[in-house]
């Protein structure tokens, strides 16, 4: 693993345009069959205005899955490059899903409705204390009738953690099931 500030770009690993040092080193990387992990945000922020964010800094890995490594953006300060904290685990790391507003089951006639009956167009808006209380008032209505108009969703527990005597059972069934749906044949029921 070798990781910091490679100064090539290259939208692989999600960086905005490639340059030539990103080319070189992402046909490196395809030739070698080595992987990256990457927070695929931005990291380094120039002190030129005219300049935009962009990624830099990502680590190169061999023989490690990505699925057991959790890449983290460190916003301390002290330089113009986010340093990137990579944790190694021995099980699959389980990443939470970014918390969302809505989703694509929302329902947005009651969203639109509750707005509607909630805000109150009566509000002085005279002074910048006024503004700030009136716009933190309807951001909060805005994010209360979205939980109320979308429904909760329970996702499935991840079966990663399995014993490693259930492991090969599941993959057999996996299989079996594979085969069973490939063959139309094998659905059929079969009367004596």
């Amino acid at each position: 693993m070798a990781g910091g500030d490679f100064n090539s770009k290259n939208t692989l690993w999600g960086s905005r345009l490639p340059t030539t040092k990103g080319r070189e080193l992402a046909t490196v990387i395809q030739a070698q069959n080595y992987s990256y992990l990457s927070t695929e945000s931005p990291t380094y922020w120039s002190t030129d205005a005219n300049k935009m964010p962009d990624l830099l800094d990502f680590f190169i890995t061999n023989g490690i899955s990505a699925t057991y490594a959790d890449v983290q953006a460190n916003y301390d300060l002290t330089s113009d490059h986010n340093h990137i904290i990579v944790i190694i685990s021995t099980t699959i790391v389980v990443r939470q899903p970014a918390p969302r507003l809505h989703t694509s089951h929302t329902n947005w006639a009651i969203y639109k409705t509750v707005v509607r009956d909630k805000v109150h167009s009566a509000m002085k808006l005279k002074t910048n204390e006024d503004i700030e209380t009136a716009t933190t008032k309807f951001i909060g209505i805005l994010q209360q009738t979205a939980q109320v108009a979308t429904p909760k969703r329970h996702p499935l527990s991840p079966a990663s953690n399995l014993p490693s005597d259930i492991k090969p059972l599941v993959a057999i069934k996996r299989r079996a099931r594979s085969m069973w749906q490939k063959n139309p044949c094998a659905r059929r029921p079969t009367f004596i």
